[in-house]
């Protein structure tokens, strides 16, 4: 038999005398347990645990809704990243430019500067990072939340 043909039915093997080996069954064994009452070694359906999440975990993303509103939320978020951008520098740079152009300009000049900045950073570097991994956005958001920040602290009549 070629190894093409495993499924292929097989002749029973032949003996010395060229006569087919009979078949040979094993024994069955009688079994004293009636096949009515409980076997002593049934396996139990709940004996082995399931594995499944804890509740500690899946129940936390509830409770921390419910904690906090989501506009709440919003603020924190963002506030942490200005904050982080004032802390890193990046206010002094953008508030120098805001009160550099009112200074040499306008207020108008100045603010058409800081909300275009803004908007540049908005659809240019916010816009695409918004759906990364939460802390990876929350980082690419600090530039965004400085430069707003730095608008909305900017006094014109204090230069």
């Amino acid at each position: 038999m070629s190894e093409h043909e495993w499924w292929a039915p097989q002749t029973p093997p032949v003996g010395k005398d060229g006569w087919a080996a009979p078949d040979i069954e094993p024994e069955q064994e009688e079994t004293e347990e009636a096949e009515d009452g409980p076997r002593t070694f049934a396996p139990q359906p709940d004996y082995w645990p399931r594995p499944h999440t804890p509740a500690a975990i899946t129940r936390i993303p509830d409770r921390a809704a419910a904690a906090i509103s989501p506009g709440t939320r919003r603020l924190l978020y963002n506030a942490s990243a200005a904050g982080a951008g004032w802390g890193l520098g990046l206010y002094d740079q953008f508030a120098g430019a805001v009160a550099d152009c009112a200074a040499t300009t306008s207020i108008g000049g100045a603010l058409v500067l800081g909300v275009g900045g803004s908007l540049l950073i908005a659809h240019v570097w916010d816009r695409r990072t918004r759906h990364w991994w939460p802390g990876i956005a929350w980082v690419a958001r600090i530039p965004l939340a400085t430069a707003i920040c730095a608008l909305a602290l900017w006094a014109p009549a204090a230069t």
